[in-house]
Protein backbone atom coordinates (compact mmCIF):
# COMPACT_ATOMS: atom_id res chain seq x y z
CA UNK A 1 0.00 0.00 0.00
CA UNK A 2 1.55 3.37 -0.86
CA UNK A 3 1.86 6.07 1.55
CA UNK A 4 0.52 9.30 1.48
CA UNK A 5 1.96 10.83 4.18
CA UNK A 6 1.18 13.34 6.59
CA UNK A 7 -0.70 16.49 5.03
CA UNK A 8 0.29 18.80 7.64
CA UNK A 9 2.72 20.93 6.03
CA UNK A 10 0.73 21.80 3.04
CA UNK A 11 -2.85 22.45 4.41
CA UNK A 12 -1.28 24.92 7.22
CA UNK A 13 1.19 26.57 5.20
CA UNK A 14 -0.84 30.23 4.49
CA UNK A 15 -3.67 29.69 6.58
CA UNK A 16 -2.37 31.12 9.55
CA UNK A 17 -1.43 33.90 7.86
CA UNK A 18 -4.75 34.40 6.20
CA UNK A 19 -6.52 33.89 8.82
CA UNK A 20 -4.44 37.20 10.69
CA UNK A 21 -5.47 39.39 8.08
CA UNK A 22 -9.26 38.49 7.80
CA UNK A 23 -9.35 39.58 11.20
CA UNK A 24 -7.08 42.18 10.76
CA UNK A 25 -9.31 43.48 7.80
CA UNK A 26 -12.13 43.16 9.83
CA UNK A 27 -10.95 45.16 12.51
CA UNK A 28 -10.06 48.14 10.15
CA UNK A 29 -13.97 47.71 8.74
CA UNK A 30 -14.95 48.02 11.89
CA UNK A 31 -13.06 50.80 13.15
CA UNK A 32 -13.53 52.95 9.57
CA UNK A 33 -17.68 52.59 9.68
CA UNK A 34 -16.93 53.81 13.98
CA UNK A 35 -15.47 56.82 12.71
CA UNK A 36 -18.21 57.40 9.60
CA UNK A 37 -21.11 56.63 11.80
CA UNK A 38 -23.39 59.71 12.29
CA UNK A 39 -25.31 59.73 15.07
CA UNK A 40 -28.76 59.86 14.95
CA UNK A 41 -31.77 61.80 16.89
CA UNK A 42 -34.71 60.44 17.50
CA UNK A 43 -37.43 63.77 18.30
CA UNK A 44 -40.75 62.26 20.26
CA UNK A 45 -43.52 64.20 19.46
CA UNK A 46 -46.49 64.17 21.84
CA UNK A 47 -49.98 65.90 21.58
CA UNK A 48 -53.34 65.70 20.31
CA UNK A 49 -53.09 64.75 16.84
CA UNK A 50 -57.09 64.10 16.99
CA UNK A 51 -58.86 62.35 13.96
CA UNK A 52 -57.10 64.42 11.00
CA UNK A 53 -54.03 63.12 11.85
CA UNK A 54 -54.53 59.56 12.34
CA UNK A 55 -56.92 59.06 8.98
CA UNK A 56 -53.56 60.87 7.46
CA UNK A 57 -51.67 57.69 8.80
CA UNK A 58 -53.46 55.00 7.21
CA UNK A 59 -53.69 54.72 2.96
CA UNK A 60 -56.69 55.47 0.66
CA UNK A 61 -58.05 53.00 -1.07
CA UNK A 62 -60.64 54.17 -3.80
CA UNK A 63 -63.95 53.04 -2.82
CA UNK A 64 -64.56 51.51 -6.32
CA UNK A 65 -61.50 49.41 -6.12
CA UNK A 66 -62.24 48.48 -2.59
CA UNK A 67 -65.74 47.30 -3.81
CA UNK A 68 -64.20 44.63 -6.35
CA UNK A 69 -62.55 42.48 -3.96
CA UNK A 70 -62.56 43.99 -0.09
CA UNK A 71 -60.56 40.50 0.72
CA UNK A 72 -57.92 41.63 -1.05
CA UNK A 73 -56.90 44.44 1.83
CA UNK A 74 -57.69 41.54 4.62
CA UNK A 75 -55.76 42.60 7.65
CA UNK A 76 -54.47 45.86 6.05
CA UNK A 77 -54.85 49.00 8.08
CA UNK A 78 -56.58 51.41 5.12
CA UNK A 79 -59.14 54.33 4.39
CA UNK A 80 -62.68 54.55 2.92
CA UNK A 81 -63.73 58.15 1.90
CA UNK A 82 -66.75 59.40 1.44
CA UNK A 83 -69.59 56.44 2.20
CA UNK A 84 -72.94 56.14 2.46
CA UNK A 85 -74.73 54.98 5.60
CA UNK A 86 -77.24 52.39 4.07
CA UNK A 87 -78.13 50.43 7.49
CA UNK A 88 -77.55 51.13 11.07
CA UNK A 89 -77.44 47.68 12.95
CA UNK A 90 -76.68 47.94 16.39
CA UNK A 91 -74.49 50.63 18.89
CA UNK A 92 -71.42 49.56 16.82
CA UNK A 93 -72.20 47.97 13.82
CA UNK A 94 -73.69 49.30 10.38
CA UNK A 95 -73.46 49.02 6.31
CA UNK A 96 -72.04 51.15 4.34
CA UNK A 97 -72.84 51.38 0.51
CA UNK A 98 -70.03 50.15 -1.61
CA UNK A 99 -69.81 50.81 -4.92
CA UNK A 100 -69.15 47.73 -7.30
CA UNK A 101 -70.40 45.68 -4.34
CA UNK A 102 -73.99 44.20 -4.95
CA UNK A 103 -74.98 44.67 -0.96
CA UNK A 104 -74.20 46.87 1.50
CA UNK A 105 -71.04 46.37 3.16
CA UNK A 106 -70.72 45.40 6.73
CA UNK A 107 -68.76 47.56 9.24
CA UNK A 108 -68.27 47.32 13.17
CA UNK A 109 -67.14 50.14 15.08
CA UNK A 110 -64.44 49.80 18.26
CA UNK A 111 -65.67 51.28 21.44
CA UNK A 112 -63.73 54.22 20.69
CA UNK A 113 -64.07 54.98 16.95
CA UNK A 114 -66.20 58.01 17.35
CA UNK A 115 -65.77 61.00 19.26
CA UNK A 116 -68.02 62.04 21.70
CA UNK A 117 -70.24 64.27 19.57
CA UNK A 118 -70.44 62.41 16.45
CA UNK A 119 -73.28 59.69 16.00
CA UNK A 120 -73.81 57.45 12.91
CA UNK A 121 -76.82 57.44 11.36
CA UNK A 122 -79.05 56.11 8.28
CA UNK A 123 -77.62 57.80 5.27
CA UNK A 124 -75.33 60.20 7.04
CA UNK A 125 -71.63 60.39 4.85
CA UNK A 126 -68.60 58.64 6.74
CA UNK A 127 -64.66 58.61 6.17
CA UNK A 128 -62.93 55.36 8.30
CA UNK A 129 -59.63 54.13 8.92
CA UNK A 130 -60.25 49.94 9.81
CA UNK A 131 -58.90 46.76 8.58
CA UNK A 132 -61.16 43.87 6.52
CA UNK A 133 -61.66 40.77 8.45
CA UNK A 134 -62.95 37.40 7.43
CA UNK A 135 -66.92 37.34 9.05
CA UNK A 136 -67.87 34.37 10.65
CA UNK A 137 -70.69 32.53 13.00
CA UNK A 138 -68.54 32.62 16.22
CA UNK A 139 -67.64 36.81 14.72
CA UNK A 140 -71.21 37.05 14.98
CA UNK A 141 -71.72 35.49 18.04
CA UNK A 142 -68.75 37.50 20.19
CA UNK A 143 -70.87 40.83 18.43
CA UNK A 144 -74.32 39.56 20.01
CA UNK A 145 -72.41 39.02 23.03
CA UNK A 146 -70.75 42.58 23.62
CA UNK A 147 -73.80 43.98 22.46
CA UNK A 148 -71.99 45.36 19.21
CA UNK A 149 -75.45 44.55 17.60
CA UNK A 150 -79.05 42.90 18.88
CA UNK A 151 -79.89 39.21 18.58
CA UNK A 152 -82.11 40.03 15.54
CA UNK A 153 -79.27 41.67 13.53
CA UNK A 154 -77.26 38.41 13.79
CA UNK A 155 -78.43 36.99 10.44
CA UNK A 156 -77.98 40.33 8.60
CA UNK A 157 -74.17 39.80 9.99
CA UNK A 158 -73.73 36.51 9.43
CA UNK A 159 -74.43 36.17 5.43
CA UNK A 160 -71.66 39.13 4.90
CA UNK A 161 -68.42 37.22 3.65
CA UNK A 162 -65.95 39.77 5.52
CA UNK A 163 -66.62 42.67 7.43
CA UNK A 164 -64.39 46.25 8.17
CA UNK A 165 -62.96 46.59 11.89
CA UNK A 166 -62.65 50.25 12.37
CA UNK A 167 -60.97 52.02 14.76
CA UNK A 168 -61.59 55.89 13.52
CA UNK A 169 -64.93 57.18 11.94
CA UNK A 170 -64.96 60.87 11.06
CA UNK A 171 -69.20 61.35 10.32
CA UNK A 172 -68.65 64.12 6.79
CA UNK A 173 -72.05 64.62 6.66
CA UNK A 174 -75.09 63.95 8.19
CA UNK A 175 -78.57 62.72 7.15
CA UNK A 176 -80.85 65.44 5.98
CA UNK A 177 -84.16 65.38 8.21
CA UNK A 178 -86.57 64.97 5.56
CA UNK A 179 -89.17 67.86 5.79
CA UNK A 180 -92.76 66.86 7.66
CA UNK A 181 -95.63 65.88 4.87
CA UNK A 182 -98.38 68.88 5.03
CA UNK A 183 -101.77 67.58 5.52
CA UNK A 184 -104.23 67.18 2.59
CA UNK A 185 -107.28 68.77 2.95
Amino acid sequence: MASFGTRRGEAGALSLYLMIGAFLSAGALLAWLSVRAAPVEVEVVEGEGGVQQEMAAAPVVDNEVFGINPMAHEDMRIRLNGLLVANVLGPQAFQLEVPNQANPYLVRMLPDALRDDEVVEYLSTVSLIGSVHVMSDSVADAWVASGAIPEGQRIVAIFSESFLEVEEVDVTGQAESEPDPQPQD
